[in-house]
Order: structure tokens, then sequence, then C-alpha cells
């Protein structure tokens, strides 16, 4: 028998690369004037192609796509011949890392052109970039809320006196009975508006805080029938649905769940609403809202289909997410169905939504059942004192427009006392600190109103059960931490006379 002669080093070393080639994970491939002369296994299989035949015979049209990018990246300086680039394969969509390196083979110019699947990566980007662009708009919009909140209080409260004292004037003439009305029908009209301000600012607060600093307050936990809830929200949508659809009930009588049903009715309300203006758009004008409930799995859940216009696939995946709307513009801030997803997910929820384009959509919340026997923790009832006669009330803003409103509507029935700063505040309590009640804005320049508190606390123990805090939102991871150590000692603006009236009347309690 002959030997086999041992081969060269170089044979050896030729040997090697072309396994590693052909073994190696990503694409490898070979270009020479334009053709593909070579394409490693790993390249064929990412880009769906046949095997066993020349690269260049046929190419699909993703690898001639690749090809011809590659050649272009070639021309380029060397430190832009890589870069990442989308194709359609035939397994589906790819994101690929292309680098690029010229050649020299067999005295030919050639590219050498390496290829990496980084999809997932690709995608895990998109999610941390889209978390991070979320919570800069989280901080923007909470900030907005704020600055809405704080001249919205005096803007609602001033509509809300001169409505009071027009209506409580006896026109002399028909003429200015007239003018009254009319005044009055423009007075209710600005509130409406306002109201719409107060709404779109809350729903900024709800979007700004994580999922967990969504979850009610436990005094606002209670068992909740959500077939009454859903009735409830209908009779507030009813003008938007009465004129464009029928409505069917199909309740089943379901068991009740523990929930804050504000914020419930508030999911509802949205959902209801979209349903009714998703008719607008539909080319069929006898439309229908089918209300269903049943039980499913120790779960509650609450189905609005409607027959509308419903949402293109496309569309259909982005529907929860912030500011994503398909209304028209200027018809919504795209706010209300993450705002319902941030409400259904902290109640222990899910909401999903199935739509065919043109056909109508149908959106369905799932919520756990309330356990049975469950007990809601209640306080002894306690029948409310009546508010003092004549209060002194100390208001510390540094929007003196809020104190002014408050001194102007309680004139002549209580004593309001405005500090214009926490500085302003603190002076005032060092000579005179009888108030019954002080209300305090929250997040000041200067001097905040968790410093004022701290000084009150210290020097003036007995008027720390009559603090309380105005907010228009805490917008701050200190001053949300504030708020949750004291929770309870709050009052949100835009606030109305009758909350102000209401806690005079839990201080004298």
């Amino acid at each position: 028998m002959t030997a086999t002669p041992p081969q060269s080093d170089a044979a050896r070393a030729s040997a090697i690369s072309a396994t590693v080639l052909e073994m190696t994970p990503d694409g490898v491939g070979v270009i020479e004037s334009g053709r593909l002369l070579y394409a490693n296994p790993a390249l064929l299989g990412l880009m769906g192609a046949s095997a066993g035949r020349a690269p260049d015979h046929q190419l699909d049209p993703q690898m001639k796509q690749l090809v011809d990018r590659a050649c272009e990246l070639s021309s380029k300086p060397p430190t832009l011949r890589r870069e990442r680039v989308r194709l359609e394969a035939k397994g589906g969509a790819l994101l690929l890392e292309v680098r690029v390196v010229p050649i020299d083979l067999v005295g030919q110019r050639a590219v050498a052109f390496f290829v990496r699947d980084v999809s997932e990566e690709g995608k895990a980007e998109e999610r941390l970039t889209r978390a991070d662009r979320l919570a800069s708009l989280g901080q923007l919009a909470a900030g907005v809320a704020h600055e809405i909140n704080n001249p919205l209080s005096y803007v609602l409260g001033s509509i809300d006196l001169a409505t009071q004292a027009l209506s409580e004037m006896i026109p002399s003439t028909a003429a200015h009975a007239e003018l009254q009305s009319d005044v009055l029908q423009s007075l209710h009209n600005a509130r409406e508006g306002a109201d719409r301000v107060r709404v779109i600012a809350r729903d900024l607060i709800t979007f700004s805080r994580p999922v967990a600093d969504n979850r009610p307050a436990a005094e606002n936990w209670s068992l909740v029938n959500v077939e009454s809830v859903l009735d409830a929200s209908v009779n507030i949508a009813w003008n938007e649905i009465r004129h464009r659809a029928r409505l069917v009930k199909r309740y089943a009588g379901v068991p009740p769940i523990v929930a804050d049903e504000a914020r419930i009715g508030q999911v509802f309300l949205n959902l209801l609403m979209n349903a009714a203006h998703s008719l607008d758009r539909a080319s069929d004008q006898s439309g229908e809202i089918v209300l269903t409930t049943r039980l499913e799995h120790e779960r509650v859940v609450v189905e609005i289909t409607d027959t509308g216009s419903g949402i293109a696939a496309e569309d259909l995946a982005h529907v929860f997410e912030p500011f994503f709307t398909t209304k028209p513009a200027g018809m919504g801030t795209g706010l209300g169905l993450a705002i319902c997803q941030s409400i259904v997910l902290a109640h222990g929820g899910q909401i999903s939504a199935q739509s065919s384009l043109g056909r109508g959509s149908q959106f369905r919340v799932a919520l756990p059942r309330a356990r049975d026997g469950v007990q809601l923790a209640a306080g002894p009832a306690k029948a409310p004192a009546p508010a003092p006669a004549c209060a002194r009330i100390l208001v510390i803003d540094d929007e003196p427009l809020l104190g002014h409103t408050l001194s102007f509507a309680f004139r002549g029935k209580h004593d309001v006392v405005v500090a214009a700063s926490g500085r302003d505040a603190l002076n005032r309590l060092a000579t005179d600190a009888m108030y019954d009640l002080v209300l305090c804005d929250l997040m000041m320049p200067d001097v905040s109103g968790q410093r004022v508190f701290e000084a009150v606390e210290k020097d003036h123990p007995d008027l720390v059960p009559r603090f309380v805090f105005m907010t228009g939102g805490a917008f701050t991871e200190r001053a949300q931490a504030f708020l949750d150590q004291h929770r309870g000692r709050a009052i949100e603006k835009p606030f109305t006379m009758a909350d102000v009236e209401r806690l005079l009347t839990e201080q004298g309690s």
C-alpha cells in the first residue's frame, strides 16, 4: 500500500479556510465584476436561496439586491463600508448588518462581504429607544399637565362664579333676559371647553405614571358590577351613540369585580365613544354597537363590538401605543386607548382588540372576578360635622389668580389669606398660625410645599391635620414619593368651591 504523502502547510491552511467558510454561522460571499462567485451555506440559508447551483445563476431578487448593495458599499471610503440593510426575504423581513472588504483574487479585484442577521438586536434596540422616548414624553406630559392645571383652576372657578352671579340676577326687561340667556350659554360653552382641557390634562398625568403608580388608591376600591358601570357609561355617551347606531346589550349577569368604579367607567366610556365615532367613517349608516358580558376562567369579560369603519391590519398592532390615533387630524390625542390599557393592567386585567377594515372592531376587557366572600374594609360611618360658619383659609400658591379667585368666591363667608410663595407663607405663619384650613401648592419655586409642610410640622404641629396639598400633577419622583407618604392629604387641581367646603367640613369633624 502506498502511503499518502503529507499535506503541505499551505494546503492544510487552504482546507481549513474552506471548512471555516462553509461552517461559519455568518453569511459570506465573494463578488467579482458584479457577479456573485461564492456564497457560503449560511448566506444561502439566510436569503432562502437554493443550494447546489452556481451562485450567480438566476439570483433570487433578495440576493441580487444584497449583491448590488455590497457593490455600492465597496466603492465607498473604508469607514463607510458597513451598514444595516432591511430586506424582505422568503422567511420574512430581515435586518442585516453588511460589511464589505475589497480583496485581491488571483490578480483580479474582488469584493468579500460578510452578512449577519441582527433582526432581534434591531427589535431590542427599537424597544429600548421607544421606552426611552416614552419616558421623555411622560416627563414632558406631566409637566405640561401641571402647567395646564394651575391656570385651569382659576379659569373654572371664575366661570362658575360668573355663572352663579348672573343666574341670581333678575333681568329688568325682556332684552336683558335675552342677553342674560346668551351670556349664560356662552359661559356654559366655556365650561364645557375647560372641562375637556381638564380631562386631557388628567389623561396626560395618568400616561406619565408607570402602571404600578396608576393602581387606584385602596380607599377607592369597591365591589363593582360591570354591567351597571357599562349602563352608566352608555348614559353619558348616549348623545354620541343614538344618532349613529342601534345599541344591543347581551348581558350574562356576571359576578362583581373589585375595582375603582370611576376608573373602570373611564375605560368603558372611552371604548364606547371610539365605537360611536368609528361609525361616522363607515359607509353603512345602519350601525350597531353590541355590549357583551360573560364569565371566562374566573375573569369577567366585557366586549364592545361595532360595525364601524374598522382598523387597518398595520395599525391594529399600534392602537394601544401613546399618541397613536387613527382619527383624522385634530380629532384625538392618541392617549385614550393607552390610558385604558394602563387602567386595565393596574386592575390585573387585560385589554385586546380585533378589527377588520370596513367591517368593524371589537375591544375585549377581561378583569379578575371578586373572590367569594371578599369584604372591603370600611371605617365606621360618621355624621359629617358642619363646616365652620366663618373659616380662616390660608392659600399658598405661586399662581396669585387662584388665591384671588378663592377670595372672591368666599367673600363675606370665609376669610381667605393669600401667600404668593412658600417663603411668604412661612413669614406669615411666624406671626399668625390660626387657620381652619391651609391649601398649599406642592410644586413651587424657591420654597416648595414640602418644605412648608416640614416647617409646619416642626413649629406649628396643631396645624398639621388642617394642611392639604394642592397639586396639578406631581411630575418628579421626589414629589410623587412625598404624596404617597402623605396619601389622603391632597386635592387635585382644578377643584371646585364645593371641594373646599368639603375639606372644611372634614377638618371640623
